[in-house]
């Protein structure tokens, strides 16, 4: 063998640059003749959860931002004496609203007996000829609460619903 080294004979290739000859060096590999494109989309797949991020943190602190409502302008102030007036307290270890009916002293916390005791003195209020049911909830009641007792309010053919809100300073 020329050239020594005893090693296998090297191939002949019919696609080398050298026009079918040996390759001028096997041991670094051939370039394909066309280049694939290639980009390293990592920086831009980290900027997009950046934003990402962004974007969700400002929106959060926007949406939990207070809200002040305007006053209402046009209302008109329901008559105590032709209403059945509900009130929901509030309750301190954040379960259902405690409902008073009727001003009474007998604050109800149990959903069932609230329903019952609501619907009652509707019922009783619509044949004494006050068809008007006058919610009042405290500010710190929430909304399913008022839902549930405006809806078991409402229940009773022939009524109104008027909602104010207390604020406590």
């Amino acid at each position: 063998m020329a050239g020594g080294g005893g090693g296998p004979a090297l191939p002949i290739t019919s696609s080398s640059p050298l026009g079918g000859g040996l390759d001028a060096n096997p041991l670094v590999p051939r370039r394909p003749l066309v280049d694939e494109a290639r980009f390293d989309i990592t920086a831009m797949i980290d900027l997009v959860f950046m934003m990402n991020i962004f974007f969700l943190v400002t929106t959060v602190t926007a949406a939990l931002a207070e809200v002040n409502l305007p006053a209402a302008r046009h209302c008109a102030p329901a008559d105590r004496d032709n209403s059945v007036i509900i009130t929901l307290l509030a309750a301190s270890d954040r379960g259902p609203a405690i409902v008073s009916v009727e001003d009474s002293k007998a604050d109800l916390t149990d959903i069932d007996a609230q329903e019952r005791a609501i619907r009652e003195a509707v019922e009783a209020g619509v044949r004494a000829n006050r068809n008007i049911v006058l919610l009042k909830a405290e500010k710190g009641v929430r909304l399913r609460d008022v839902s549930r007792v405006g809806a078991v309010a409402v229940s009773v053919p022939g009524t109104e619903l008027r909602l104010a809100v207390i604020e406590k300073e």
